[in-house]
């Protein structure tokens, strides 16, 4: 395959262009792919009409943009034609409108199209960044396992609004997708970030659909940001906020940008959110940015790209300012490259969820031959060597005194939880943090309609433990049968002293049935176990209930509190389960 870009400083420069290229005719016997990148917003419509009569058998797509990427340069209010020549892969284009269809339905339609063929990959460039957009890209879960999904959302310069073209179709409520599909490519997809967190985390306890945050800890999430930051709902609103909000997702970090504040002090975010979910500001660090972009090169030359595209967040562009061009900088020399600043970037994760990212930049390399075949091209991985202007100089101090400071306090404030959240004698969690541990957890199951279920457990006859023995071997008598409770669950479950000799163990995504083993295998463990001087062992009584499907808190403790009486009144040393609803 081949990689060509071209740009234009605008459209009276078309036909010059237009008849040296053609005198090249590269496109003989191959499958042509265009991608306009423009920040004409009014022009393009014309620009792609232009580009259709000169080429009818090309797949041709194009989208407003916050700034156009080519051969490792930023470029303003230009057009960036870029050109791939395959020799064997199909390019196949699907125009989706969501004036027309519904998200859900669109990305069903989209996967059901594709099931039966080799999809290398997917090329998403949405229109908006809404909660139709979040739909959509969830529902692209189904497609083949080793599919990549890269792209982004349009941006705009202008007052004209983002909107993205399949072909001579203007869609400003939708997406376009482009499919990949052949045995001999291969497609790389690498994501840099160079975002840190910032202070303490928040959980989200409202939201209003997938994009406002209602309430962060139960207050506005404005008060977050005027505490911390000093920043006012108008600061929030100017629409250049480089402090994010980040949350770890399946092992990565997700930054979650806001758009807009409410006169209530909600916030409007650039992505999807979920209650339960716990969040933290975040900032930038130049350097850490910086070598994100040069340390991900590695991986890309290693992989030997024949074409590279480029999903830049727009924010990375803001904040660099002057050094935007030091984070290209890594792709001049590595293989022809294009690309665009966006409003958000899309990335499908190890688990196959395909998620929109903020403040990141997303590189997808192309390769349709062999490794070993890049013509003796090598190139230096020599470090990063180009300083900082004044003014990123003055912000990397700060941030590093951020980073130290941040990761000091968090070493204390670790220690102070430990210290607030642990029952000094078993180690297990106190009665205050086990009751939060599980409201937090049925606020999830809640809203992932999963199952969780609990256990009540009471040694049996401790007080004549202490009365007989001392409290010596009362504390001995805890803090074994602690260590039997750890040992008996899982990492993902909670284990913790109720009170006296009261433990309570949460069970997420454990049915009525499941945890009753659990149980069962405790009270063997304590029964079997430890051996009180006079030779006895200690036992214990267990409560198991499941959480109601009704969601009433009252109702489970009450299940869990008559479940353990009924162990207690039939003999003790039991497993007695709540009576389902």
């Amino acid at each position: 395959m081949k990689q060509s870009s071209f740009y234009l400083k605008n459209l009276s420069g078309f036909d010059a262009w237009a008849r040296q290229f053609l005198e090249t005719r590269p496109w003989e016997k191959r499958t042509v792919f265009v991608s306009v990148f423009s920040g004409w917003e009014d022009g393009l419509p014309e620009l792609i009409r232009r580009l259709t009569m000169m080429l009818p058998n090309a797949v041709i797509v194009g989208c407003t943009t916050a700034g156009e990427i080519m051969s490792g340069y930023l470029s303003e209010h230009t057009a960036i034609l870029n050109f791939m020549f395959f020799e064997t892969t199909d390019v196949r284009l699907f125009p989706i409108d969501f004036s027309d269809t519904p998200p859900e339905e669109a990305a069903a339609s989209l996967v059901e199209s594709l099931k039966d063929e080799k999809v290398v990959g997917v090329e998403l460039i949405m229109s908006k960044n809404d909660e139709r957009t979040h739909r959509f890209l969830a529902g692209l879960r189904p497609l083949a396992p080793g599919a990549k999904v890269f792209g982004g959302v349009a941006g705009s310069t202008g007052t004209s609004g983002q909107y993205v073209m399949a072909g001579e179709r203007e869609l400003h409520h939708g997406a376009v997708a482009v499919a990949f599909i052949g045995e001999k490519l291969r497609i790389h997809v690498d994501t840099s970030l160079g975002w840190r967190p910032l202070g303490p985390s928040f959980c989200i306890t409202k939201m209003d659909g997938d994009n406002v945050i209602r309430e962060l800890d139960g207050s506005p999430p404005k008060d977050i940001y005027q505490k911390y930051l000093g920043l006012t709902r108008e600061d929030i609103n100017e629409g250049n906020l480089l402090f994010p909000l980040c949350t770890e997702r399946n092992g990565t970090l997700v930054m979650r940008l806001p758009s807009e504040c409410t006169e209530d002090g909600a916030l409007a975010i650039h992505g999807d959110c979920r209650e339960g979910e716990h969040v933290r500001l975040a900032y930038g660090d130049p350097s850490r940015i910086l070598d994100a972009s040069y340390n991900s090169r590695i991986d890309i030359m290693s992989f030997e790209p024949e074409a590279i595209l480029l999903f830049n967040c727009v924010s990375r562009r803001i904040f660099l300012r002057k050094d935007t061009n030091q984070e290209l900088q890594p792709f001049r020399d590595i293989a022809p490259n294009a690309g665009l600043y966006v409003l958000g970037e899309i990335c499908r994760d190890e688990a196959g969820n395909v998620t929109l990212l903020n403040m990141a930049m997303v590189t997808a390399s192309f390769r349709e031959g062999p490794q070993g075949e890049s013509q003796g091209r090598t190139l230096s991985l020599a470090p990063r060597t180009k300083k900082l202007t004044d003014m990123m100089k003055l912000v990397q101090c700060l941030a590093n005194f951020v980073a130290i400071t941040s990761a000091e306090s968090e070493i204390a404030n670790e220690q102070l939880v430990q210290l607030a959240s642990i029952d000094r004698l078993t180690g297990l969690y106190n009665r205050g943090e086990i009751e939060s541990i599980l409201r937090r957890e049925l606020l999830q199951h809640r809203r992932r309609d999963g199952v969780l279920s609990a256990i009540m457990i009471d040694l049996d006859d401790f007080k004549n433990v202490n009365d007989t023995f001392g409290h010596a071997v009362g504390d001995d008598t805890l803090r074994w049968s602690a260590e039997a409770i750890r040992k008996a669950i899982r990492r993902s479950d909670a284990a913790g002293r109720w009170g006296g000799e009261e433990f309570f163990v949460i069970l997420p995504y454990t049915p009525l049935e499941a945890a009753a083993g659990v149980a069962e295998r405790i009270r063997a463990s304590l029964d079997a176990g430890h051996m009180l001087p006079d030779g006895n062992s200690i036992t214990g009584s267990f409560g198991v209930a499941q959480f109601p499907k009704s969601g009433d808190y009252m109702r489970f403790y009450r299940q869990l509190d008559e479940a353990l009486y009924r162990a207690k009144q039939d003999g003790k040393n039991r497993v007695c389960v709540a009576n389902e609803e």
